[in-house]
């Protein structure tokens, strides 16, 4: 049952993704993989469109303010001169990111009142509430009554950070404190700028209400939730700056009135104006993005922001309605799970090929996940995780296949070695490519051998010595052949019968293979004869023959019952013909024309003849394989040079002078001559016809 279990594919992959998002569930609960999520959303937290609404104005507390009013905070009469050009522009709403708690002199602070009262566009904080370091205590800090009293609308303010990267990713639209509900200061912002828009003071006191998925206020102001239920917003950070001008270029008159012909007298019309520092060293925060300016020059990054642009980019993010909202939780949890179980199934594949098709396929998978949650404005919450629960996937999944498969693949390996070499039991033991025995059509390289004169051989020896030597010949000459990626196809007696091609449908070099087996074969009879010449007197010769051309390759017999896997066709029926030609020839290895073509750049030959054999209509030519190329002896060069300069002449019907170089090389004990002299003696007494092709037709099977 055990083993059923864990050889079901579909069972298995559900349960060990089962253990992945057990994993993941576990990790998700640590902090310092909500730290890395964080960090990841730091990245992804910017759908910004580079839309910055018009609306949006900073004056700003800069180095120039500081420079010409000599020193800062300055006196609170400063802001009157402020809030009077400010009005002449008109500005919608004014308000300041600062608190002023603190009385200073009584002339500056009512000054700054009535000219709070006159405008009647002022927003303030109502309240700060923040936790003490020191004592973890809430401190509460609020204005002045006098310019409370005289505020257009009045908004409270706790500072929202993220408690794992100390990065401001969203805002809250209220605060639950001593069984109150306040608003953050956002909202009566917005408050304040619909109600003057639309002239609807109603809008100022209308009561929020909270849904499952939105804040709302008189239908004029409706903000998504980050979650459902959650008491949370997410800002879009904005990459490019909002407009902006100096603090003092508006408290002026002159650099006022310069501005207003630069532009024109009502410039700041209908404009939400937000008053306080962008000093470098005042109100600093660090966000998604950065918008810090140095040298004039905005310097983005993920790093340090003010505070005044958190504000900002959230109101920028109501206006424009550019929201976004975290993903589902519960389907991302779904999501890991059922990439997890597609990961484990197709890793769970013995082809290594398939493994990275499919593997680089669920990454893009997740890539393209990601891509859809940035262009539907989702922000995942779980980045890591996702990736994470992919990558252990694919460890789990081969440590498993590793274990289920090695002990069965080891004694398959160890019995399939008995057949086939080690190279294709791999092959077939791998996961790159499946077992098909049907018939199939193949170019493969077909190699015969046996051994001259076995017959005669055989007889000479006692069944004990004939046994120990047809042993230690095969595991020789199998040893040669089993480095060179064959298939023994079969052995009969003395004779092998070798095929390439067989298992790998693209190996290169099959005739190659073929001949590197036959030369390497003949070297190692060179160091066999010796032992066998002091043990028998006599040496061992062997035939071979190459072809390299289509055949069959399947499976013959009775199914079930008896079958053999072998080649057939007629290039193996002509191959197995063609091994007697080196006894016609007194040749030792020959090949076809076909293993001539593939390999005459690598190996070197000697043409021998165009036969036909019997009861064939096709002629062929065939070469004897004699030594790897450049490989031979002088005097074994000039030997071939001459056979090959009496074959043309043979071919020319110049038997005469053809027949004297034969015998020439016959006395230096070259075979192929000997055929060729008894076949010139023959056509200087019967000439062949007059449209002989020197084509030899044998008649003997």
């Amino acid at each position: 049952m055990k083993y059923n279990f864990l050889k079901n594919k579909n069972i298995l992959s559900i349960f060990l993704a089962f253990i992945v998002l057990l994993i993941i569930l576990f990790i998700n609960e640590l902090s310092i993989w909500k730290i890395v999520d964080k960090n990841i959303q730091k990245s992804l937290f910017n759908f910004s469109k580079n839309n910055i609404d018009s609306r949006l104005v900073l004056v700003q507390i800069d180095d120039k303010t500081v420079e010409k009013l000599w020193r800062f905070p300055f006196d609170r009469a400063s802001y009157v001169n402020l809030i009077k050009n400010l009005n002449k522009a008109w500005a919608a709403v004014i308000w300041f990111d600062v608190i002023f708690a603190d009385k200073t002199n009584d002339i500056s602070d009512d000054s700054f009142a009535k000219a709070i009262k006159d405008s009647n566009k002022v927003v303030l904080w109502w309240a700060t509430l923040s936790i003490q370091p020191e004592n973890n205590l809430y401190k509460f800090e609020k204005p002045l009554d006098i310019f409370l009293n005289n505020s257009v609308s009045l908004w409270f303010l706790e500072v929202s950070i993220n408690e794992l990267n100390n990065v401001v990713f969203s805002v809250s639209p209220f605060k639950q404190f001593m069984n109150w509900y306040y608003e953050y200061f956002w909202i009566s912002v917005l408050r304040a700028y619909y109600s003057f828009i639309y002239n609807d003071k109603t809008i100022l006191t209308e009561k929020m209400s909270i849904d499952d998925n939105f804040v709302k206020i008189k239908d004029k102001i409706v903000i998504p939730l980050s979650y459902e239920w959650n008491n949370e917003i997410l800002i879009n950070f904005e990459k490019t700056l909002f407009n902006r001008f100096s603090f003092y270029d508006i408290y002026d008159d002159n650099s006022f009135l310069s501005l207003q012909n630069v532009y024109w007298d009502y410039f700041l019309k209908d404009k939400i104006v937000l008053i306080w520092s962008t000093l470098r060293w005042v109100d600093i925060v660090k966000t998604p993005v950065s918008s810090i300016i140095n040298n004039n020059k905005q310097v983005t990054k993920f790093d340090n922001d003010y505070w005044v642009y958190v504000h900002l980019n959230f109101l920028n993010t109501v206006l424009t309605m550019n929201f976004s909202k975290y993903f589902n939780k519960n389907l991302e949890i779904l999501l890991i799970f059922l990439l997890s179980i597609l990961s484990i199934y197709l890793n769970l594949s013995k082809s290594w090929k398939f493994l990275i098709v499919s593997n680089i396929s669920i990454f893009w998978i997740i890539v393209m996940f990601f891509l859809i949650l940035i262009f539907l404005q989702l922000v995942p919450n779980s980045s890591f995780e996702i990736i994470l629960a992919f990558l252990i996937s694919v460890v789990i999944s081969n440590i498993v296949k590793y274990l289920i498969e090695n002990k069965d693949k080891l004694k398959l390996s160890k019995a399939l070695s008995e057949y086939v070499s080690k190279d294709i039991v791999e092959e077939i033991l791998s996961s790159s490519w499946i077992i098909n025995l049907e018939w199939d059509k193949r170019t493969m390289s077909v190699f015969f051998s046996d051994i001259e004169w076995f017959t005669t051989i055989s007889e000479k020896f006692s069944p004990e010595k004939l046994i120990s030597f047809l042993k230690e010949y095969l595991e020789n000459m199998s040893e040669i052949i089993i480095t060179n990626k064959w298939f023994i196809n079969k052995y009969e007696w003395d004779a092998i019968m070798v095929l390439w091609g067989v298992f790998w449908k693209d190996l290169e070099n099959l005739s190659k293979r073929a001949c590197d087996t036959a030369l390497q074969q003949k070297n190692r009879l060179v160091e066999l004869n010796k032992k066998w010449i002091a043990e028998w007197v006599w040496e061992i010769k062997v035939r071979i023959w190459i072809n390299f051309w289509d055949a069959i390759i399947w499976n013959i017999g009775a199914k079930w019952r008896k079958v053999e896997f072998t080649a057939i066709w007629d290039s193996i029926n002509l191959a197995s013909r063609l091994e007697w030609v080196n006894k016609f020839y007194g040749t030792y290895i020959c090949v076809s024309e076909f293993v001539y073509n593939e390999t005459k750049d690598i190996f070197e030959y000697r043409y021998l003849d165009k036969i036909k054999v019997k009861w064939k209509d096709n002629a062929i030519s065939i070469y004897e394989l004699l030594e790897y190329k450049w490989n031979l002896t002088q005097e074994k060069l000039d030997l071939f040079v001459k056979f090959d300069e009496a074959i043309k002449l043979y071919q020319s019907r110049k038997f005469k002078e053809a027949l004297d170089i034969f015998e020439s090389l016959i006395e230096k004990w070259d075979t192929p001559s000997q055929t060729y002299k008894e076949r010139c003696l023959i056509y200087q007494k019967n000439p062949p016809e007059e449209d002989w092709d020197w084509i030899w037709v044998m008649t003997e099977k």
